[in-house]
Formats: C-alpha cells, structure tokens, sequence
C-alpha cells in the first residue's frame, strides 16, 4: 500500500512540476524590441500611433502624461471608471476630437505575446506600467463591475470594481 502512495505522490509532483513550464517567464518587452521596430504601428506626429491592420489611433502615453521627444513626461492619472471617462469628456471637448477609453479587444490589438512585464512595445507606447488598465466595456456582471486588461501579460477582467483608482490609455474616436 505505501508503493501505491509514494507511485501516486511522485506522479502528482511530475505532473505539477511539468506544468510549471506553462507559467515559465517570458522576457521583459524592455529586451525584446529593437530601438526603432515599431512591429506594424505607424508613428504619428503629436505623440500617437495607429496600428496598421486595425487601423485604431493611440495616445502613446498613459493618460495624464505628455509625449515629448520620444519619451512621456509627468505622472500618470489613477482614477476610478467614472473619473476616467469625465477626464476623456473633458479632453475631448478641449480638443475638438473625441477621445475614450479602448475596448478590451482593442487592448488585444497592442498586446505581444512574446514577451511581458508589460506585454507591449515599448518603442510604441514608451511608459505602459504593469498594472490594470481601464477598458470601454462594461461587465456582464451585476453590480458595480467594469473591464480592465491587465499589460503584464495582456489578460482582461471584467470583474473589477469600477472604484478602483487605475491608468488608462486614450483611443482616438474616428471613423476607419
């Protein structure tokens, strides 16, 4: 009867072991791209990018933060779902072009999946963090739930608490 449990404590402990490769790290985005390798995003001048195939117009920083050079500047504004979209109202009206915040597959349209920590180009948006970041969509859930994308890996969840403080990004409201 012990060989059956130390058979089956050593076949959990292989199979566990094994699918550690599943959470194995990916490099660091800051080591994957080369200066310059825009990977299928056009430069725009003002501080925006517009990805080529889904033809979606980018601040490249994160909101509150100024591009200057090739570099955002300032800090970032943490604000909760319904201080994020008063901020893109207020934004918008003062430029005359109408800004919100992106859907979660838009987020999917600047996610890399070979590297993370974040899993963007950083020679596209130079000052993404590691965090959750607001999204457009509203949750399928009840109560007072919004969507994020988390940028360490790219994941979306629509379980978070919509007065939770977080960055966000701007998409520019265009017709394609």
């Amino acid at each position: 009867m012990r060989s059956g449990f130390t058979l089956l404590a050593v076949a959990v402990i292989g199979l566990a072991l094994a699918s550690c490769g599943r959470y194995r790290d990916k490099p660091s985005c800051q080591d994957t791209f080369a200066a310059g390798d825009t990977q299928g995003f056009v430069i725009l001048e003002g501080g925006l990018a517009r990805g080529a195939q889904s033809g979606l117009t980018w601040y490249r920083c994160n909101a509150g933060q100024q591009f200057r050079g090739d570099s955002c500047h300032g800090e970032s504004l943490l604000l909760n779902l319904q201080e994020a979209r008063a901020f893109l109202s207020e934004v918008s009206a003062a430029s005359g072009k109408t800004w919100r915040l992106p859907t979660v597959d838009e987020m999917k349209t600047i996610r890399v999946d070979q590297c993370e920590n974040p899993a963007v180009n950083p020679q596209v948006f130079p000052a993404l963090y590691s965090d959750s970041y607001w999204n457009h969509d509203a949750s399928g859930h009840a109560g007072p739930l919004g969507c994020s994308t988390n940028t360490f890996n790219g994941v979306s969840f629509c379980r978070e608490f919509v007065e939770h403080k977080r960055p966000f990004l701007m998409v520019l409201d265009e017709p394609r």
